[in-house]
């Protein structure tokens, strides 16, 4: 047969193209673990952002901030500062036997099976946040001051989620632990961080600018009914009102949105409520 022919140029096109697709597949499989490590990892440097916003700006000052705290590196500080606990979102009670580095809550959204639809028919407010379906577990971040297992929570991490102008803005707000008492009211703000948006750059993107981050620290959350009262708002007046973003009141009123959801009685409400009820946080 003839180098030449039409029927030997696609015999040596089918067999590239099935090298490739080989080689394609080798890859994508030999690197799904490493490329899965990679996504916990970006995971848990937004947790540390969200908890430590005076010393961590950027991945830049991570090395020191380990060297301060005697561990290598992120795997070894989770693994003797941080606890990673599975909530139920309805109940607050803690949820065994769910793998960290498996289960994914806003994959579990998607599934009829582990979520729920938010009743928009009956109470329309329910879904402030946008989010359509929420999941039935999801995580928390315990942060302890001491590297064992009893020593006092310092800040409590809660990924946040919920929709700007343009798309689902994904991200985690901290609280300070040791402002978190039987009187809500006293609990503040440690730090806010968002880690995947589609917002405008200049505009709705400045939501990870840390020029406005640094506002959060220090706003007050509830009131002494529980009620969220942190809110965004273009003239702040009030110790729970953190500034507006300039230009992109859509994206401000979104963040306002899914603060108000998520730490209300449809998200982590339940589980906050809970561990000042139990004495959690005592240490």
């Amino acid at each position: 047969m003839s180098r030449d022919s039409t029927r030997h140029t696609f015999q040596v096109a089918l067999i590239l193209c099935l090298v490739c697709s080989f080689v394609v597949s080798v890859a994508a499989v030999s690197l799904r673990d490493r490329q899965q490590r990679n996504v916990n990892d970006a995971r848990d440097r937004n947790v540390l952002y969200a908890a430590f916003p005076s010393e961590l700006k950027n991945e830049t000052q991570l090395p020191k901030f380990f060297e301060t705290r005697g561990v290598r590196g992120l795997t070894q500080f989770f693994d003797r500062f941080v606890e990673r606990r599975a909530v139920n979102l309805n109940s607050g009670g803690e949820v065994s036997g769910i793998d960290p580095l498996v289960y994914d809550q806003i994959e579990a959204a998607r599934d009829p099976e582990l979520s729920q639809q938010l009743d928009l028919a009956s109470d329309p407010r329910r879904d402030v946040a946008g989010i359509k379906r929420r999941e039935d577990v999801g995580w928390v971040y315990l942060i302890r001051g001491d590297d064992d297992a009893q020593g006092r929570v310092e800040s409590i991490v809660l990924p946040i989620r919920g929709y700007g102008l343009w798309s689902t803005l994904k991200g985690f707000v901290a609280i300070d632990a040791l402002s978190l008492s039987e009187d809500p009211s006293t609990a503040v703000v440690r730090g806010l961080t968002y880690y995947s948006h589609g917002e405008t750059p200049g505009l709705g993107g400045e939501v990870d600018n840390p020029t406005w981050k640094a506002r959060w620290p220090g706003r007050t959350i509830f009131d002494r009914d529980w009620n969220v009262k942190l809110r965004v708002v273009k003239l702040p007046k009030e110790s729970h009102d953190v500034d507006a973003l300039t230009g992109a009141t859509i994206t401000s009123n979104g963040v306002s949105n899914m603060i108000e959801f998520w730490l209300g009685a449809d998200g982590y409400g339940p589980f906050l409520k809970k561990i000042v009820a139990e004495g959690q946080l005592a240490g």
